[in-house]
């Protein structure tokens, strides 16, 4: 074996060296998320599903006053125009999973004041806006574009989208695209569930 090693020198260094890198790069990778805590807010997006057989009367625009999620309801001019429905969505990073706040639409342009409305489905919520969560972590949005190289061609990273995201430094927890017809493209932040 040593024999072998010697006169083949190059060529066990061209085969181990590759697999030590990658041990390398998936430890500085896996080891830091097992030894850090998750994300402990839920974050809410809003996203848009296409839907091509059903349209909608109205149009929802979210916002937050006074740490409170607000509707803003408008009567759609013409419903044929435009099938994309927005939705809000809450994330859960704890238990990895993406669920649909469903807004009862009647009631919220019944309750509305000049077209926008406290959402009857997170009124005992309180949202924080800022860009930052209170546990450090942020919304990192999808890489469209760049090279990651060889090595970040092996890990997910280069041309191809690699989805939306939250971060806090090298860690990333990233948003489960579990229902396939919405389009997570096109997340819009809104805030983090502070209190329940």
């Amino acid at each position: 074996m040593k024999n072998f090693i010697k006169e083949n020198l190059v060529l066990v260094v061209g085969l181990t060296f590759p697999l030590i890198l990658i041990l390398i790069f998936f430890a500085s990778t896996v080891i830091p998320k097992l030894m850090s805590a998750p994300p402990q807010y839920e974050m809410l997006f809003s996203t848009k599903l296409y839907d091509y057989q059903n349209s909608t009367d109205y149009t929802l625009d979210f916002s937050v006053k006074n740490q409170q999620l607000m509707v803003k309801v408008k009567k759609r001019e013409n419903k044929d125009i435009n099938y994309d429905l927005k939705r809000l969505m809450a994330y859960d990073a704890k238990t990895n999973t993406v669920r649909e706040i469903v807004i009862d639409v009647p009631n919220a342009v019944a309750s509305a004041v000049n077209g926008v409305a406290v959402l009857h489905e997170t009124e005992g919520l309180l949202i924080d806006t800022t860009i930052v969560s209170p546990d450090g972590y942020s919304l990192d949005g999808p890489n469209y574009g760049g090279s990651g190289g060889m090595v970040g061609g092996l890990f997910g990273d280069g041309y191809r989208n690699s989805g939306f995201r939250l971060k806090k430094g090298s860690i990333g927890y990233k948003i489960p695209n579990t229902q396939q017809h919405y389009y997570y493209n096109q997340v819009q932040f809104i805030g983090w569930v502070i209190k329940k």
